[in-house]
């Protein structure tokens, strides 16, 4: 509270609007990490952007490339919250929601990727983002049978590999040396993950005992391991 705080009284607002910028986008302005604060002009340079308009990360290292004594355990919570926790609570909590929609088929789909995959070998590398998919993809895998006795269709879907995650000076050296881009963009992704929709929201709810599938991981449009 007192970091949110403080950033709301360095931008100047009064006493109303600081308390209004707790519960506001200011919070992820709040300086977490060491790396939010160590050398942060030069990593992070204010309005540089990429092609996706997010902010320019030059670390050297990033999270990417962290091992399990690397990783501070702000960002575990961080990745935890983001990939795990949120997925979690709009799923419970809006169930209701769902259950009132006047269509007999309801979707619910669970953006993941290969890093949740216990079937696939690993590197030591990102242990914390391996983590919070494979969390992800187990509330899939327990909770899809239940919620598909209320017509409700959940399934986990890994978007493709729409971006190098390697740090930028690699992933810029890796790209001329190599003539190397990823193979799909933003929009094969947003494809990927509408499939378990699209495909199946059409079927025949009237004799018929087929029924959207659930309870799946799925890779370039197809079933794939756990």
């Amino acid at each position: 509270g007192e970091g949110a705080g403080a950033v709301a009284r360095e931008q100047g607002l009064g006493s109303k609007s600081a308390v209004d910028a707790l519960h506001s986008a200011a919070l992820s302005q709040v300086p977490v990490l060491a790396s939010d604060t160590a050398a942060a002009a030069e990593h992070f340079p204010e309005g540089a952007y990429d092609v996706n308009g997010q902010q320019v990360d030059l670390r050297p290292k990033n999270s990417w490339k962290l091992r399990l004594h690397e990783v501070d355990v702000g960002e575990l919570l961080e990745v935890l919250a983001v990939n795990a926790a949120s997925p979690f609570a709009l799923n419970s909590q809006l169930k209701p929601l769902l259950l009132r929609s006047p269509h007999e088929y309801r979707f619910v789909v669970n953006v993941s990727a290969m890093e949740g995959k216990f079937y696939r070998k690993k590197t030591s590398n990102h242990p914390h983002t391996n983590m919070a998919k494979a969390a992800l993809n187990m509330m899939t895998h327990t909770s899809a049978e239940d919620y598909a006795a209320e017509g409700i269709f959940m399934n986990s879907v890994d978007t493709g590999w729409i971006n190098d995650e390697n740090p930028l000076p690699d992933a810029a050296r890796i790209a001329k040396d190599n003539f190397f881009q990823t193979p799909i963009d933003e929009e094969d992704a947003a494809a990927r993950v509408l499939d378990p929709v699209l495909a199946y929201a059409h079927l025949p709810t009237e004799g018929s005992d087929d029924r959207p599938p659930y309870g799946l991981f799925w890779k370039d449009y197809k079933v794939s391991e756990w």
